[in-house]
């Protein structure tokens, strides 16, 4: 007796699989993230196929939830978590889309108020596999009697979050539990995003160097969001270089929100030990 299966496995950004066939890993979203303010009502997100063969795609709003050391994560997998859903906020469409080689598609969003404070999903985008995907002639003749054969494919998605806010943003942040450490050969800064806000805060962690030829900017990590279900998150940041005892470090949590970008929400200064 001979089975077959062909099992589908749902990959965000990165499958390590190494025998498994990917499919959708073409896939790309701008922008990263959408945000509805006060009167603001409609969004446009855009879904390129980088790839060299047709694509399809499925389109949804999924409640994730962000735990604290930063990953986001289906709420149907955490059912203890409690957020502030969009999903009754917003609409969009197409839900389902084909793209030839190299085509982008518009995703109409659209939102309407709630009642107070923030709200979110994520946009999910998920590339399904095509109708050719599966055994072949010559696998299937391959395989011997009584054998049992699998073949996993893994179906990259892409996930963005739709926030919806009823009033003006608070988001108010600090810096807490800055540290170096080295481990092996690579110089490690640690520290605690605070979330000291009602809403959610969005931003790049800066690391600079102080000596007297000023201050140099060693390395930043881009894109840092601290959500509302969780008060704090642990950011680890590699050095491109190893630093001096005494050098003096300041790190500046830098705002990329809509509103108020580039404003500092938090800094702090280390000396290295």
């Amino acid at each position: 007796m001979m089975l077959r299966f062909l099992v589908p496995v749902f990959a965000f950004l990165l499958m390590a699989e190494p025998a498994l066939a990917q499919v959708g890993a073409d896939l790309n979203i701008s922008p990263k993230r959408v945000v509805f303010g006060p009167g603001e009502r409609s969004a446009t997100v855009y879904i390129f196929n980088q790839g060299d063969q047709p694509a399809t795609y499925t389109v949804e709003l999924v409640d994730r939830v962000m735990l604290p050391d930063g990953q986001i994560v289906a709420v149907a997998d955490h059912p203890e978590a409690r957020i502030e859903s969009a999903q009754d906020l917003v609409q969009y469409t197409p839900r389902r889309i084909t793209l030839q080689p190299r085509e982008s598609q518009a995703i109409r969003v659209r939102a309407r108020p709630g009642e107070g404070g923030e709200h979110r999903s994520h946009l999910t985008v998920t590339a399904l596999p095509p109708e050719s995907t599966g055994f072949t002639v010559d696998q299937a003749a391959g395989a011997g009697e009584n054998e049992v054969s699998l073949q996993v494919v893994a179906l990259f998605s892409v996930s963005i979050p739709v926030i919806v806010r009823d009033g003006a943003a608070d988001a108010r942040a600090a810096i807490d539990r800055l540290s170096v450490s080295k481990v092996e050969d690579q110089t490690l800064v640690s520290l605690d995003l605070v979330r000291q806000g009602a809403n959610s805060v969005y931003g790049d962690v800066e690391i600079y160097t102080e000596d007297r030829a000023g201050r140099q900017l060693l390395t930043a990590v881009r894109g840092v969001a601290v959500y509302p279900e969780v008060e704090r998150r642990t950011v680890i940041a590699p050095l491109p270089s190893p630093i001096t005892p005494g050098q003096t470090l300041t790190v500046i949590y830098r705002n990329d929100d809509d509103a108020d970008s580039g404003a500092v929400l938090a800094t702090a200064t280390l000396i290295a030990p």
